[in-house]
């Protein structure tokens, strides 16, 4: 039986289920998860405080969702020179490296189709392009399992809505960290009305995950269908209390800094502390609620969550349009 799983970290929808069905998976079977990220080194050329906060992310969210999952973990990953140098012998090097003996992917991995002695499936195939996992097997020695979940469009529909408002909670705590660090960095001033701007902003955001109808949320319709889950539920509502509480604090540091009460490296010494809470919330919910989420629901909870869909909408237009340096608001 497998023991040391290698999971890829990422933002899309996929990468995340797939990160909460290995979590669950070597829960079941007592493995342990080393999480890896590929960097690409023209991805950090000139953003590189950018590119380290979004690793930053999914390191925290992946960790925090294993400890939830009570799954031991380390972190890892590996710089190439080029998106297109991202193959799965990259995956399959750092798996024997770090002693994995199965790699988990998600369905839509770019570089599970990426290796110069695969041969990609038929034209005709459904999975075309994309080698199969006895190939992968054949060529690296390390068995390679794809993580995917039937499609069911509702419940898609909502889980797509909230990961929506999620990536917008994270893209606005990258701008600031991305504003404030450079600031500091040049040992400038920061520009404390564009931070406060951001923080409000960030604000908002968090107030998109509280639905107008408690009683349709995820988490109360989790309550009415299982009591599994009841103390990790409390505990996330805890935080989410104490998020609130952060960002205020925050919008009024913002305050602070604008009248000298406040240096910037000690404003950016808070809110990173303030990211790093928010990560680790949001991994939690991720890596543990969703996954349970989907067995434990039924159609029409789903549907009564799905009213949320318009909040994907709201997500998207708070959401800055890269999250890179550059983006904080005027």
């Amino acid at each position: 039986m497998y023991r040391h799983f290698l999971v890829p970290v990422g933002a899309t929808d996929a990468a995340i289920t797939a990160m909460g069905h290995a979590l669950e998976f070597a829960r079941s079977i007592g493995a342990r998860v080393t999480f890896f990220h590929a960097c690409v080194a023209s991805e950090r050329d000139g953003d590189e405080a950018w590119a380290e906060n979004r690793a930053a992310e999914w390191f925290a969210k992946a960790e925090a969702a294993a400890r939830a999952q009570g799954v031991p973990c380390a972190t890892t990953s590996r710089t190439e020179a080029n998106p297109g140098d991202v193959t799965f012998q990259t995956f399959a090097d750092a798996a024997r490296e770090h002693g994995c003996d199965l790699i988990c992917a998600s369905q839509d991995a770019p570089w599970l189709g990426r290796h110069p002695d695969v041969d990609c499936l038929d034209a005709g195939s459904p999975d075309a392009g994309s080698p199969d996992a006895g190939q992968l097997f054949a060529v690296s020695g390390i068995p390679v399992l794809t993580c995917t979940v039937q499609p069911h469009r509702t419940t898609d529909l909502a889980i797509g809505a909230l990961l929506a408002v999620n990536r917008a909670l994270s893209a606005e705590l990258r701008v600031m960290l991305d504003h404030v660090h450079a600031a500091v960095s040049r040992g400038a001033p920061c520009d404390a009305l564009a931070v406060r701007s951001n923080a409000v902003a960030l604000r908002k955001v968090l107030a998109l995950r509280q639905p107008p109808d408690e009683g349709a949320s995820l988490f109360a319709r989790l309550r009415d269908r299982t009591s599994t889950l009841d103390a990790e539920l409390a505990e996330l509502e805890r935080q989410h209390q104490h998020e609130i509480r952060l960002i205020d604090e925050l919008i009024g540091n913002a305050a602070a800094l604008a009248e000298g009460g406040l240096s910037p490296a000690r404003f950016e010494e808070q809110l990173r502390a303030c990211a790093q809470f928010i990560w680790e919330h949001l991994g939690r919910e991720e890596g543990v609620i969703l996954p349970a989420a989907r067995r434990y629901l039924s159609d029409a909870d789903w549907q009564a969550i799905g009213v949320t869909p318009g909040i994907a909408a709201r997500a998207t237009s708070a959401e800055p349009d890269t999250g890179k340096p550059g983006s904080a608001r005027p």
